[in-house]
């Protein structure tokens, strides 16, 4: 049987997130841009068009050399990342005057290695590498270093349109469970490895099945494009970055 398409798999569950938000879809429907956004979005009395983009590239390790040590920048480590948020605002830019929230859903089901997992990386890919600055103060000692977005941002020129970008997180029920089994057992075995690993073995026989998806929103510090509403996409799990007063960074949002 032939292994289900990655980008498949991501709007799998990007669907199944919208179900158990208690959101309508329809998906790809037409516009009349010709182009076929992957979902337009009913949330309460809020409407919103979603782009979903997976990664098929195996992004830190393409051109690897068997037996040699290999290293990338930063730009090469979030260029998989840029080409996706590029090519889903090209899916939405025609739907710039509708006045809907476009948002760009970015998912990693298959696990590719490309620095997805952190909010850092994430911001830099959207904002630009990221750039260590420190002043120079009266007495030539150098003050405290802080972090600044710096080139080859996705949306640091372009895309104005786009309202947020939104990344897909899950987390496995039994992998949960199983890091708390070893936070609480492991010191009672010491070193005694192979008698934890038997006991693990045991114990695991109960653990849950199933996971949990949530999203991680990072608004756009564009003012042209339409707000998403705070209270889309804003499920117990669900995480957010929003723009400070003067627009020129994101900050986590707290509750």
């Amino acid at each position: 049987m032939k292994a289900p398409r990655i980008g498949d798999v991501a709007e799998a569950r990007v669907a199944r997130y919208l179900r158990e938000r208690g959101y309508t879809f329809e998906v790809e429907p037409e516009f009349g841009t010709g182009r076929h956004p992957d979902y337009l979005i009913t949330a309460g009395e809020h409407t919103l068009v979603a782009e979903v983009k997976a990664f098929e590239t195996y992004g830190m390790f393409e051109n690897t050399v068997p037996g040699q040590v290999m290293s990338r920048s930063l730009t090469e480590a979030l260029a998989p990342i840029r080409k996706q948020i590029k090519k889903a605002a090209g899916q939405l830019k025609g739907l710039r005057d509708r006045g809907w929230p476009l948002v760009i859903v970015l998912d990693n089901p298959g696990g590719r290695p490309i620095p997805f997992d952190s909010p850092h990386l994430i911001l830099s890919a959207m904002y630009g590498d990221l750039t260590l600055l420190a002043p120079v103060l009266a007495d030539g000692v150098l003050g405290d270093f802080r972090g600044v977005a710096g080139r080859n941002g996705s949306l640091r020129n372009d895309h104005p349109y786009v309202s947020a970008v939104a990344v897909v997180r899950r987390e496995d029920h039994a992998a949960q469970w199983a890091g708390a089994w070893f936070d609480e057992n492991r010191a009672r075995f010491g070193e005694d490895v192979q008698a934890m690993v038997a006991a693990f073995a045991e114990a695991s026989q109960g653990a849950p099945e199933g996971d949990d998806l949530f999203l991680e929103i990072f608004e756009t510090l564009s003012t042209e494009a339409v707000p998403l509403p705070r209270e889309v996409f804003n499920g117990p799990r669900d995480r957010r970055w929003i723009p400070n007063t003067d627009r020129t960074a994101l900050i986590p949002m707290t509750v």
